[in-house]
């Protein structure tokens, strides 16, 4: 595409001349700004498809509809949205978002938050394409984008804006369904390409990020960086447009320096100098008169706000540069701070110590002011008593106080503003109850009951816990009534009295095991009602008989008890009434105790006519 330069002699009528600054052919529209002076883009084609959210299938009019967007994806759980002119929805009508207007390319652009107020600092939108074509591996790539600020908006002045790349196509969205899964590399298949502080208060920025890929990456996702803003209560929120994505080669003729700064009036812009170009500056796309080489000069007294570039022109060619967007400060900087009432918030050379709203005038040498607006609180500090105690030998802690003694003490401690608090606290020591008297000792058989009380307790313990070896409490009064151990070992009271002081006193508990039954060896089922059964006689320590059979001679069951809580064999042949013969027989026996213990008892039982 060419810049068409027209010559006062060879002047049509209804043409625009490129480089004069007039609307010649008075449509409204001046120099590059009109359709008759075209030359050709900077900026390369992108490898993202629809990279200006142009192609739509729907005109947004609500929250969440990225879907409007051709070939966009929703790539996080959290949703981006889909802002147009078309239907007039330009931000989160949530929080009451509004995008700069003109958008940088078209009529459509994204916005996204960085963080939510209800959600926390790890809630972040992100949107992603399918490539058009695979990056490939060690080539260098640039990425020309805008971002759009909304105005003075706290939290939405700045934030670090980030690209992530995967190789599978398949891997949009990422994180499933989770709005806390953060960044895409949280939830694997994601490279951090690059990433980018940058501010900005209603306006778009023009940004320029480069990079060599290191995969073949076919997918791209664009969002804020990884880390949490902190200021996410603020509901911090932006736009993106513009996205071209191409190799660095492809996007023409950069700056050659961009040397000084605007608020030191020394700000230059350079293009290479070439004998046979021509060179012509534009602002905003209407000619600079007079500013006709390589190199341009701002400063903050002589140059205006908005977008510099020049035309290169050689023989038929035309090249439009890179766009540079000068901001000329006042810079606006919103600040919520706290102070106690103690206190002084030093500022521009003041203390401030009233709570109010502050707008500050910062005057710097190099003639850029700064703007402060301050919203100024402050916290009461407060005092207060406390009554407290300990029990004698133990220590105690408060805060930053750590003693074993009574007494008046005054402590600063943080409140709830963070502002210091005065306690005044009247702290007493109260004795420990006389010591328990146990018995140091008792022993008993194993099933059998025992009562354990102590020989004395003070009549200032209130509370009582048993414990037995393993810590496990087994009751919680003064006295073991009725109390059937299984488990010898120490066995633990501890007593307290109301104000939680202490004592235990231990006794030790031995316990015989017994593990032993009685079988007789003879009986006689003859009905003289005399040893006419055979019975089994258990101690306490029993706690069942897991199997009991009695066998003849050759090993078969003649009786079989398992089961029946009260084993007494008639003499019966496996009790189908027939008296078995006369003889010596085997019985067979596991006996479960009332400790978990099983054995087996073997021994002869002899019949008897």
């Amino acid at each position: 595409m060419l810049l068409v330069f027209v010559c006062s002699a060879q002047l049509l009528v209804g043409q625009e001349i490129c480089d004069n600054g007039i609307d010649d052919d008075n449509d409204g529209l001046i120099d590059l700004n009109d359709d008759d002076c075209v030359c050709d883009n900077l900026v390369a084609s992108s490898l993202i498809p629809n990279p200006s959210f142009e192609d739509m299938l729907c005109c947004p009019d609500n929250n969440e509809q990225l879907n409007c967007a051709v070939d966009w994806i929703q790539a996080s759980a959290p949703t981006t949205d889909y802002v147009h002119t078309c239907g007039g929805f330009l931000g989160n009508n949530s929080i009451g978002a509004v995008a700069p207007l003109p958008f940088p390319d078209g009529e459509g652009a994204v916005g996204l938050r960085d963080g939510q107020f209800f959600a926390g600092s790890n809630y972040k939108e992100y949107v992603g394409a399918c490539l058009t074509e695979t990056m490939e591996i060690g080539v260098t790539y640039r990425l020309d984008f805008f971002i759009g600020f909304r105005d003075n908006i706290p939290g939405s002045g700045s934030f670090n804006i980030a690209f992530f790349g995967s190789t599978d196509c398949s891997n949009l969205p990422f994180g499933g369904n989770s709005t806390n899964i953060g960044c895409p590399v949280n939830a694997g298949g994601y490279t951090q390409l690059s990433t980018a502080f940058v501010s900005g208060s209603n306006e778009w920025i023009n940004v320029v990020i480069e990079f060599v890929a290191d995969q073949p990456y076919e997918v791209l996702v664009v969002g804020p960086s990884c880390e949490g803003n902190t200021q996410f209560t603020q509901d911090p929120y932006f736009y993106i447009d513009r996205l071209a994505l191409a190799e660095s080669s492809e996007f023409g003729i950069p700056y050659s320096s961009v040397d000084g700064a605007i608020c030191e009036n020394n700000l230059q812009l350079s293009v290479e100098d070439i004998s046979t170009s021509t060179y012509q500056w534009y602002l905003n796309g209407i000619a600079l008169i007079g500013e006709t080489s390589s190199t341009i000069l701002l400063t903050a007294v002589d140059n205006l706000e908005g977008s510099y570039s020049v035309a290169i022109t050689s023989d038929e060619t035309c090249q439009i540069s890179r766009t540079y967007d000068l901001r000329i400060p006042p810079y606006y900087t919103d600040l919520d701070e706290t102070i106690c009432s103690n206190e002084s918030f030093p500022i521009a050379g003041q203390e401030l110590t009233l709570a109010d709203d502050y707008e500050i005038l910062l005057v710097a040498t190099d003639g850029c002011d700064s703007i402060i607006r301050l919203s100024l609180n402050v916290e009461e500090v407060s005092t207060g008593n406390l009554s407290d105690s300990f029990c004698d030998g133990d220590t105690y802690s408060l805060y930053d106080l750590e003693t074993t003694m009574p007494g008046m003490y005054e402590l600063t401690v943080p409140n709830d503003a963070g502002c210091d608090s005065i306690i005044t606290l009247d702290l007493s020591m109260v004795p420990l109850p006389a010591d328990i008297i146990l018995a140091a000792l008792v022993e008993v058989n194993l099933g059998e009951t025992v009562d354990i009380i102590p020989d004395f307790t003070d009549v200032v313990l209130t509370t009582f816990v048993w414990s037995d070896p393993a810590g496990l409490v087994i009751a919680e009064s003064r006295d073991l009534i009725d109390f059937q151990p299984t488990v010898a070992g120490l066995y633990i009271l501890t007593a307290t009295d109301d104000s939680g002081c202490g004592v235990s006193a231990a006794i030790e508990i031995i316990i015989d095991t017994n593990y032993e039954i009685y079988v007789p060896n003879i009986f006689s089922p003859n009905g003289d009602i005399v040893n006419d059964e055979m019975n089994i006689f258990f101690p306490s320590s029993v706690e069942s008989l897991l199997s009991f059979h009695i066998l003849d001679r050759w090993g078969n069951i003649v009786f079989d008890g398992t089961g029946v809580p009260n084993v007494n064999w008639d003499g019966t042949f496996q009790g189908r009434g027939t008296t078995a013969e006369t003889g010596v027989y085997v019985y067979v026996t596991e006996v479960l105790f009332i400790d978990g213990h099983r054995q087996h008892f073997m021994g002869d039982i002899t019949l008897l006519k």
